[in-house]
């Protein structure tokens, strides 16, 4: 039963990736695409570090805490531990939390 339910989520997961890249050219850019499953904040490091990534680029949304005001959680975990480039992207319609005096 778990094990149909992941296969049924990775599946979907897979769909919404393939989806969202479908709208980009990225043919002519020497890339891998991973689609990971566990703990972002430890899993893609570790793919960086065995891979030799020379850029990440995650989606990223802020939640909580003062790391979360500026990339998000995980985005804030993952270039602590990376010793490459982090590309984060806000998702669309994102509004930011902070908030200038003047307004």
């Amino acid at each position: 039963m778990i094990a149909q339910w992941r296969s049924v989520v990775r599946q979907d997961h897979q769909w919404q990736l393939d989806e969202l890249l479908r709208h980009y050219s990225i043919d002519a850019l020497d890339h891998e695409i991973h689609l990971l499953e566990d703990d972002p904040k430890s899993i893609i490091p570790e793919l960086a570090r065995k891979k030799r990534i020379n850029l990440i680029i995650m989606g990223t949304v802020c939640r909580t805490g003062i790391a979360g005001f500026l990339i998000g959680n995980t985005a804030e975990n993952v270039l602590q531990q990376v010793n490459c480039s982090v590309l984060t992207v806000k998702p669309e319609g994102f509004v930011s939390p902070v908030k200038l005096e003047n307004d």
